[in-house]
Order: structure tokens, then C-alpha cells, then sequence
């Protein structure tokens, strides 16, 4: 694991990477290795658990990473309460801030898969009629109202049962994508809320209010995060395909809620929708093109107090595919965000750095959250140096590679691609060596389209 000098404190202190147990994979061999998909069975060997999250821990830990959000982090089929343990007080031990993601409403609950009170459908099973009704006035078999008076009990204890329990850095909050409930009881409530207000924020209000509360002398020394699904921009958009927007000016909730929560915005359609050239990057970190963007207006701020953004660029989730290059749209949530006065940008994290783009993009995330402001050559000076062993060779890589994504690089700059990588073959004594040489041999291997070795499809 590469060792990397930061400092102290980033510039984006609450950053994290985001990963479900089933998709993220470290660990190469497992024949349960699924890349695709949300709320799958965990299929792999319980001790693949920790070993993919112990190996994941080290990097964030390397590269100055606050947290890693984990959802499926309890469940019977990876080892339970035991197995979760060892995972949290691994990552404590290093500094890092394992955070579980409870699903409030929808998701699985605190325990989120198996027969265990704190497990959303082991409460429904027990109180059938605190189920989610829909608008056919159908029980949810998955969502609980959040208005039901045994709920906010279970939610509560919940909660503070695995801070309790565990040596958590913090969570990951979701009440289940723009869920609505129709059970009597929740339309009542309607009324003493803000005609205006999307029902959406509504609900996630009568969840994360209570689950805030829970934990409220624990939200400055802990990185509580809740998600909202939307970006953050007010009103409504007109073509209601995106979901940049609030659908109001500003949701009811932010009046209720604790300060001290982190809310998550998704941030992934507010940057650009292609990916801005990493040539406007090369030699200024705060370009005009990067602000010159009505997807994410520069006087538009979060009504929430603290923000973290998510960005799903290079995900199974986003356009920009799982094994992709990311590293501008890396480069522009940071700036953004920190621009914006966020605390903390997300990415994914479950793509072994074994693979190179995701190597590129974990050790972009790590320069740009503590630099936002860098350029793309201080990147490669301050970040891929170290690495590559000198700041020379670290700028050299940054500006072929900034050509080789705008589609310009010369047959001298390919010859002296394969120099770097017939000079590391004929040197490969070390592990560091090998490191290196795997960088530069990508490099090689997509500026010649040839085939990209490393992007095995069970990563």
C-alpha cells in the first residue's frame, strides 16, 4: 500500500468512500464475487468480509480518507455481530471511521440482514400493522411508517445499540429512494406540514429527525451522514428527468433536523455530464470551465449546516462505467464542493486499486480532497511522484496522460511511454518497482488501444 505524505487535516475532512459488502471486492479469488447490483445476497466466504474491508481500511488510512460507509454490515451471512466487530475495531484502530449504512424506513433497518430485532423486517414481522402502505393501500413488506408509535422506540434503541456495541466512526443514513407512505396515520400527519413541501422530504424527515436526536451527543465526534437522493438546487426541473433539483426552495425538514448531522447531497449530475477534459486541469485548479456550469450555478449553497457530497462517477450507478477513469469528475466534485463549503466529498470504494483507473482515481480522491484548489500537475508532483518515485516522473505521467484523454498524444510521447516501461522491466527487484511499472505499462497498453489488462470484469 502505497505511503503517502498528507496533511494532518484535508481541506474536505469529512470524506468517505461509499461501498455495498456484496460489490466490493479486494479480494480476487472468492467465487461469491458479484460487480453489479444493489441489496444482493452476500455470496462470498464470511472471512472474505473482513479481509476485503481490512485491505479497503489500509488504503483509506494511507490515503487520508475519513470513513468508509458499509451497508450490509451486519448480517448473519458474513458472521453477524462477531464478524462486523472485527471490521469496526480494525478500522478504528487505524483511524478510520467504519460507517454502517441503516436503512430507517426502508433498507434493511440497523441489522440489515437476519433474524435480529434491530432488523427492519424482523420489526415488521412483529408489528405487521407498522408496515409502509402504498397508494393502493397495500402493506409494504420492506418499508416501515415512520409515523407508527413502536417505531421511533426501535429506531432509537437501534441506533444506540450499535454505537454501543461497536466501534463505529459513524453511519450512513437512508430512509429507501423518494419513498411516500399512504397508511392513514401518515397522510394525517400531511396536514401539519407544509402544503409545499415534497412528500419525499417529508418522510425522510420522520425518520432522520428521531435518528439524529438518538445520537446527538455523539454528531461532533462522529461522521453522521443522511441522504437526500437530490442535488441541492431549488425549485423544480422542467424536463423532470434530473435529480439535481430539491422540487422546492427549501425542504421543511432543514428546520427540524439536528445541525450536527452531516446531509449527504448526490452531487453526481450537478458536475459536468461528460467529463471535462483533464487538459483544462493541467496547469490550473480552479479553471472558469469548471464554474461555467448552470447544472451547478456558483451562487447556489445547501440549506443544509453541514455537507458532504456523493459523487457516483466510475460506478455501476452512473453513465461512467464501473472500471472507468474518473479522475476529473474527481477533480471537480472536490473544487466544487469545497468552493460550496462542504465538509466532505464521497466516492465509491469498492474496486480493488489493483486496477489502475481506480488506483488513479483513490489516489486523485486523496490529493483533491486535501488540495482542492491543486492543478493536475500538482497532482502528479505532490501525489504521483511519491509514487512513481520522483516529482519528475509523477508531472511526466500527468501531462501524457492529460494528452492521451484528449485523444493528442504524439508518437514521440508513445515512444517515450514504452522507454518508462522497458526501462522498469529490465529493474523489477522491488514491490515498489513492480508498482510503478504497472502504472506505466496502463499507460502504454491504452495509448496504443491495446486491450487493458487490468480491468478484469470480476473486480
Amino acid at each position: 500500500m502505497w505511503k503517502l505524505d498528507r496533511p494532518s487535516k484535508p481541506a474536505l475532512p469529512s470524506s468517505y468512500f461509499w461501498t455495498w459488502d456484496h460489490s466490493t471486492n479486494w479480494v480476487l479469488d472468492d467465487p461469491g464475487l458479484q460487480n453489479f447490483g444493489c441489496a444482493n445476497k452476500y455470496l462470498k466466504r464470511p472471512e472474505t468480509f473482513i479481509e476485503d474491508y481490512r485491505r479497503l481500511t489500509d488504503l483509506a488510512a494511507a490515503l487520508g480518507v475519513k470513513g468508509i460507509v458499509i451497508w450490509g454490515f451486519l448480517r448473519d451471512s458474513h458472521g453477524g455481530v462477531d464478524y462486523s466487530k472485527a471490521v469496526a475495531d480494525y478500522a478504528a484502530s487505524k483511524g478510520v471511521a467504519i460507517m454502517p449504512g441503516v436503512g430507517t424506513t426502508w433498507y434493511g433497518g440497523i441489522y440489515y440482514e437476519g433474524d435480529h430485532p434491530y432488523n427492519l423486517e424482523t420489526f415488521l414481522r412483529e408489528n405487521p400493522d407498522a408496515r409502509m402502505v402504498d397508494e393502493n393501500g397495500e402493506p409494504q413488506e420492506h418499508g416501515a411508517c415512520p409515523t407508527h408509535p413502536a417505531y421511533i422506540d426501535w429506531l432509537t434503541e437501534g441506533l444506540q445499540w450499535l454505537f454501543r456495541e461497536f466501534a463505529v466512526g459513524g453511519a450512513n443514513l437512508e430512509n429507501g429512494d423518494f419513498v411516500v407512505c399512504h397508511e392513514p396515520r401518515c397522510r394525517a400527519h400531511k396536514n401539519s406540514w407544509p402544503a409545499d413541501d415534497p412528500d419525499f422530504f417529508r418522510l425522510q424527515a420522520l425518520s432522520y429527525v428521531p435518528a439524529l436526536d438518538a445520537l446527538s451527543g455523539q454528531l461532533r465526534d462522529k461522521l453522521v451522514t443522511y441522504a437526500t437522493y437530490t442535488g441541492f438546487l431549488p425549485g423544480t426541473d422542467p424536463e423532470g428527468k434530473s435529480h439535481r433539483f430539491m422540487n422546492c426552495n427549501r425542504p421543511a425538514m432543514f428546520d427540524k433536523i439536528h445541525p450536527d448531522g452531516v446531509c449527504q447531497w448526490t452531487i453526481t449530475e450537478m458536475v459536468h455530464f461528460d467529463q471535462l477534459p483533464l487538459k483544462v486541469f493541467l496547469d490550473n485548479g480552479a479553471p472558469a470551465e469548471a464554474f461555467d456550469n448552470p447544472r451547478w450555478p456558483v451562487d447556489v449553497k445547501p440549506p443544509s449546516a453541514r455537507s458532504a457530497g456523493f459523487l457516483h462517477q466510475a460506478s455501476q450507478w452512473n453513465w461512467v462505467g464501473r472500471y472507468d477513469l474518473a479522475v476529473s469528475a474527481i477533480k471537480e466534485g472536490c473544487l466544487r464542493a469545497y468552493r460550496t463549503g462542504f465538509e466532505g466529498v464521497s466516492i465509491h470504494g469498492e474496486v480493488t486499486a489493483r486496477h489502475i483507473p481506480w488506483a488513479l482515481n483513490y489516489l486523485a480522491f486523496s490529493h483533491f480532497i486535501h488540495w482542492p484548489e491543486d492543478s493536475l500537475l500538482d497532482f502528479g508532483r505532490k501525489t504521483m511522484g511519491q509514487v512513481l518515485g520522483s516529482e519528475s516522473d509523477g508531472e511526466l505521467f500527468v501531462e501524457l496522460l492529460a494528452d492521451w484523454d484528449a485523444g493528442q498524444l504524439n508518437e514521440q510521447q508513445r515512444k517515450t511511454i514504452n522507454e518508462k516501461v522497458r526501462g522498469g522491466m529490465n529493474g523489477l527487484a522491488t514491490l515498489e518497482q513492480l508498482e510503478r511499472w504497472r502504472f506505466w505499462d496502463w499507460l502504454r497498453r491504452v495509448s496504443r488501444e491495446m486491450p487493458e489488462k487490468y480491468t478484469a470484469s470480476w473486480f
